[in-house]
């Protein structure tokens, strides 16, 4: 692998704290995931399934590119390596960057294009409860937006890099504000979901590189070559297996839910609600502080000592005070959760299909939540360090194993059984990546499996508690559908919360200096 030309060392400097970005990122993600969420919303509300299906499996073609070339390689692989260098040769880097992504999101697009109606049949099944020649012209019309998202996780990453949290993370936003404004213009066409997300991806392009000019990173164009580009592009490859192995998986599920002989129209629709309402938590209580820890990581990596360590320890004890109660609420509150978002409205037509089967898919996913998240930051430090191959291999080998899985769970378990078997895969990935950084890097295995426990002790009682809480609730109440389902939820989250912060300052595992600094 090229090594790097040696920076020029930097005088430290005082940066904001971990928890501070951690924070600020998970506020844009929340309101990034509520619009989001909202747009879902609107799309089970005012597009039948026949035209939600069909678009749920042409998104999953940029969706999958997405990953392997934009927001998930380049964000990782870039910030490390964006980090080590300084002043105007950020800049001139970013702008090598931008051209080469521009030359082959070109040649992509145009292949996609070329291809579609091919592209389109390996993600059906024989026999498919999908409209196909619709999914074949939403593709076409969706793709070309990978370009836009592409130049948009570049923006990500230099923001990131420089720690300024506020842009990348509200970006989202605006793609999700402009798509719904073209799904309200044209309720029921097909063409409008697609047309909304073209919109929107440039919307998100168009609120970063701003925010860069005004940082004062703006790249600077004059090539496609930087002594940066080798190590770059290496990393970028098993990033590629990496982060879009999620992705990829999908592929596999759609794959099968459009199998007529095993599900019935309105499966498609239910995979991507369950898995975006399951996207929607990894994002807000594991990704965004992974990212956070992750940009400190790489500032610590050549300061030597402890300090490594001591920031991937820190990550992971966060990361799992998040993810566990976030979890568990997911698994116990699954069916109130997806009535209350998507029976509100009233149902177009065939989505209440839909809307029963989500119910079954997403329980399982809440007991994948916390080992996902784990997963999603402990191959950081792979990244940060620059040992790409351990992760690549494990990357493949769960992903294969996840696919099988699938393969053999579905048949026997229906749309569950995709679930399950994700959550399965997860936490074995999990349990190899903690014993692999015990040993390269020294991660204090019992005290992050102490602190785990006790975690999970807190997390369980607060809702267990809260799921008796609210099954008495409601039957005592004189309240029936919609309104039995939101006063369900609504009793279980006011349980939750303050019994799980109380528990968890009770035991230790919840650290009131997270909350000051983030204040």
């Amino acid at each position: 692998m090229p090594d790097l030309p040696t920076p020029v060392p930097a005088q430290r400097e005082r940066r904001p704290s971990s928890a501070r970005g951690a924070f600020t990122l998970m506020g844009g993600t929340l309101a990034s995931r509520a619009s989001g969420l909202l747009r879902e919303v609107l799309l089970v509300a005012l597009f039948p399934v026949r035209a939600s299906d069909a678009f749920r499996l042409a998104w999953t073609v940029p969706n999958l590119f997405r990953e392997l070339l934009a927001e998930g390689a380049l964000t990782n692989a870039f910030i490390p390596i964006y980090q080590r260098l300084r002043g105007d040769d950020r800049r001139d880097f970013a702008g090598a960057m931008t051209a080469v992504l521009a030359l082959v999101n070109g040649v992509l697009i145009a292949l996609a294009l070329a291809v579609a109606p091919g592209i389109v049949d390996l993600l059906l099944a024989p026999g498919a409860n999908v409209d196909r020649d619709l999914a074949v012209q939403l593709l076409r019309i969706t793709f070309p937006v990978l370009g836009a998202i592409s130049l948009s996780a570049l923006a990500m990453g230099v923001l990131n890099a420089e720690e300024r949290f506020l842009a990348p993370a509200w970006a989202p936003v605006a793609m999700n504000v402009v798509a719904i404004a073209v799904m309200v213009a044209a309720p029921g066409q097909a063409m409008a979901l697609a047309w909304g997300v073209v919109a929107g991806g440039l919307a998100q392009a168009a609120v970063q590189w701003p925010a860069m000019r005004r940082a004062g990173v703006m790249p600077r164009l004059g090539g496609i070559w930087h002594a940066a580009m080798p190590m770059t592009l290496a990393l970028m490859a098993p990033f590629a297996f990496t982060t879009g192995a999620r992705q990829f998986l999908n592929v596999v599920a759609q794959r099968i839910v459009s199998d007529a002989s095993l599900f019935p129209p309105g499966a498609v629709t239910a995979y991507a609600l369950s898995a975006m309402l399951f996207s929607l938590a990894l994002g807000l209580f594991a990704i965004s502080p992974a990212i956070a820890y992750f940009s400190r990581l790489g500032n610590v990596v050549e300061e030597g000592g402890d300090a490594f360590r001591e920031t991937l320890e820190a990550g992971v004890r966060f990361i799992v005070v998040l993810t566990v109660p976030a979890g568990l609420a997911l698994f116990a509150f699954a069916d109130p959760s997806v009535r209350v978002l998507f029976a509100f409205l009233r149902p177009a037509a065939g989505q209440e299909t839909s809307i029963a089967l989500a119910v079954l898919a997403l329980a399982p996913l809440g007991l994948a939540l916390a080992p996902a998240g784990l997963v999603n930051f402990l191959l950081r430090p792979f990244f940060v360090r620059r040992r790409v191959l351990a992760p690549v291999a494990m990357s493949v080998a769960f992903t294969v194993a996840t696919a099988a899985l699938f393969v053999a769970f579905a048949p026997r378990y229906g749309i569950a059984g995709l679930s399950w078997a994700t959550a399965l895969a997860m936490g074995l990935h999990t349990v190899v990546l903690v014993g692999w950084l015990a040993r390269s890097e020294g991660l204090a295995v019992r005290a992050v499996a102490w602190h785990a426990l006790r975690v999970s002790l807190a997390a369980a009682l607060a809702v267990g508690a809260a799921r008796l809480v609210a099954t008495a609730a409601v039957g005592a109440l004189p309240v029936e559908g919609w309104f039995a389902s939101f006063a369900e939820l609504a009793m279980g989250g006011a349980v939750i919360v303050p019994l799980y912060a109380s528990l968890g300052l009770a035991m230790g595992v919840l650290r009131p200096a997270w909350f000051r600094r983030a204040g």
